[in-house]
């Protein structure tokens, strides 16, 4: 038919060239559909499921068995006035399209899963690595039993249990300049600390203000004992941690070494240090005693205030620890090059050739309780108690030994009376406060312009409060800002002194008159620093550089940055000054060396001390964290 569409000549009868073209059009047609079933199956964008659909749709109605008819279809279409064609092809369009809307959503549609139910589970930043890896577990085997459709969802977050007592005993509302919803997260369904001590500050805080009790009863879902692990850890003849610890700390050797957490952040910390501060048999130690071990293990600990930041920074440095004393559950992850959780998230190299590490049955341990409360609903508690079963049941017993987790111990799942806990960490505590030294720390704050920038100068300015708050009455801090304005002869703003009532106030009132504007001398302001510390020698007292920045230096040559390196690492080894950077903003902590220069991370770990990455809402609390592991005498 001129001009019209025309049915080819076919008559039907096999073999031939007919025979062989309907065998190569089927195959085509068969490709085409597979192709198009596979976008159908795994495209994320609605528009390209759709296209799919059509193209299936499509083919279909190609390859059906009434050829006669479609033809005659699309014969009666096209021999139409030019009105009634468009609209005649304009109806048969539709029709397509909204056959293939629906064979979208039916195909799309067969494999999704219900929306699972939300669980939020709150966990510390040293168990949040492993916590997390329990959590998909768990979701994974509520999906074996409900046609491969996980039932939970789980949310697990961190926080320090110095930021989130106050918030638990309270129900999780604001106070004053705390605010848990914007601070911390969402209102926790059930909170998976490091141990009893945990629950029993935030039960100390209720009792103290006379507050409603909204813990319901704990129980303790796995254990990590408290072990000597390390390069240098070898086989001694030792019935009890604290006397293979004694053993190592009397030895004359040279570059005696001990590395543990911060007793005053870290749970772990604090059950370490019940270990160094007791003899060898089991008797605190005296305060010259005291003082000098907690020197050791001041000036072996690299960096960090909790387990996972000390083991993080030597993967970082690709090293093993002489000797440290740390959790099961994080040492084995360090050792096998495991994920170690807040701060330090991605797996680093194996640890080889490294000693088994000493464990007794009769030292500490962190208990791992399971704790829940009476703000929940219904529902939420019963997702909760359903979790905590699955975890303490023998189908959870691999899970928990991939996460670092031994069995729970029901002499251990106790508040009060805990075999896990050793009686006296209040007097061990007291010990450790006697015997830390001062703090003389300077603070170095950005003021460039960029720092204008989303009131990131403001939120600078609330982490000075917030660290000032961590002052002891011996501590000295001073105040510095960079770039030097116009009117001001040098970076100082207020010069170091101890943190009376009038110190504390002059900083505050200097640093909100500050104006961002400028470039970022960010290594001049370093080595400066650096400088002024140093020529101030004193044994007795911890010295540190802080200094907070959002960008990247300006002004200084790739040359001039190894220099800066150079000194920074001489002055911080010759008169035991410590670097530490809060980078935020645009600012990265990186381990390497680049046509720039060396960056921030290689300049803190030259200085002994730390690269921190903190958001912008983080910088109150990071801050805060690293002020007071300095001024706890680190």
């Amino acid at each position: 038919m001129k001009g019209g569409f025309r049915v080819p000549d076919d008559t039907g009868r096999p073999g031939g060239s007919s025979r062989r073209h309907n065998i190569v059009v089927g195959l085509i047609a068969v490709l085409i559909v597979g192709a198009a079933q596979f976008v159908v199956e795994w495209a994320q964008n609605p528009w390209s499921v759709l296209g799919g659909a059509m193209v299936i749709a499509a083919v279909t109605l190609g390859t059906l068995k009434f050829p006669d008819s479609l033809a005659w279809l699309f014969e009666k279409i096209t021999s139409m006035p030019g009105w009634a064609k468009a609209g005649a092809a304009g109806a048969l369009a539709l029709v397509v399209l909204v056959a293939a809307t629906v064979a979208a959503v039916a195909w799309s549609g067969d494999d999704d899963c219900p929306q699972a139910f939300g669980l939020r589970i709150l966990t510390s930043p040293e168990g949040l690595q492993a916590t997390r890896e329990l959590a998909q577990e768990y979701a994974r085997a509520t999906a074996r039993d409900n046609d491969g459709c996980p039932a939970v969802y789980p949310y697990v977050y961190a926080a320090a249990t110095s930021a989130v007592s106050g918030a638990l005993a309270r129900g999780w509302t604001a106070a004053g300049t705390e605010r848990p919803l914007d601070q911390l997260g969402p209102l926790p369904d059930l909170w998976l600390p490091d141990s009893m001590l945990d629950v029993r500050r935030v039960r100390d805080i209720v009792a103290k203000g006379s507050l409603q009790s909204l813990l319901l009863p704990v129980t303790s879902i796995g254990s990590s004992p408290i072990v000597l692990a390390g390069s240098a850890v070898s086989d001694v003849d030792a019935t009890s941690l604290p006397e293979l610890v004694s053993s190592l700390l009397e030895r004359p050797a040279p570059g005696l070494s001990l590395s543990a957490a911060d007793p005053e952040a870290s749970a772990a910390g604090l059950l370490a240090a019940a270990v160094y501060l007791h003899d060898a048999q089991g008797v605190m130690v005296q305060p010259e005693v005291a003082r000098r071990r907690a020197r050791i293990v001041f000036d072996s600990t690299t960096a960090g205030t909790d387990e996972v930041s000390l083991l993080c920074s030597y993967r970082r440095e690709r090293k093993a620890p002489a000797a440290v004393l740390v959790s099961l559950r994080t040492w084995q992850r360090f050792v096998e090059g495991r994920a170690l959780g807040a701060g330090c998230p991605a797996p680093g190299p194996a640890a080889p050739n490294l000693p088994e590490p000493a464990v007794f049955k009769s030292g500490p341990a962190l208990d791992h309780p399971f704790v829940q409360f009476s703000w929940t609903s219904a529902r939420h508690r019963e997702a909760a108690e359903h979790f905590r079963d699955w975890l303490r049941s023998e189908n959870a017993e691999p899970h928990r030994a991939a996460a670092g987790l031994d069995d729970p111990l029901e002499a251990c799942s106790e508040l009060d009376v805990n075999a896990c806990l050793p009686a006296d960490l209040g007097a061990t505590l007291d010990r450790y406060e006697n015997a830390k030294r001062p703090g003389r720390v300077l603070l170095a704050v950005d003021s460039s312009g960029s720092m204008a920038e989303g009131a990131r100068f403001t939120v600078a300015a609330q982490g000075v409060g917030a660290a000032l708050g961590q002052l002891g009455a011996r501590d000295e801090f001073g105040l510095w800002s960079f770039p030097v304005p116009r009117g001001r002869r040098s970076y100082e703003l207020v010069g170091v002194a101890t943190g009376s009532p009038q110190h504390r106030k002059a900083v505050v009132d200097r640093l909100r008159a500050v104006k961002p504007a400028g470039g970022t001398p960010l290594y001049a302001t370093i080595l400066a620093g650096m400088r002024e510390l140093s020529a101030d020698a004193d044994d007795e007292r911890i010295r540190a550089l802080v200094v907070l920045t959002d960008g990247e230096d300006t002004g200084s040559s790739a040359r001039v940055r190894q220099t800066v390196l150079g000194e920074v690492g001489r002055r911080a080894a010759g008169s035991d000054v410590r670097l530490y950077v809060i980078a935020t903003g645009e600012a990265r902590c990186e381990d390497r060396t680049g046509t720039a220069g060396p960056g921030l991370y290689l300049l803190a770990a030259a200085g002994r001390g730390e690269c921190v990455v903190a958001g912008q809402g983080q910088v109150p609390e990071t801050m805060a964290r690293l002020f007071e592991t300095l001024w706890s005498g680190r």
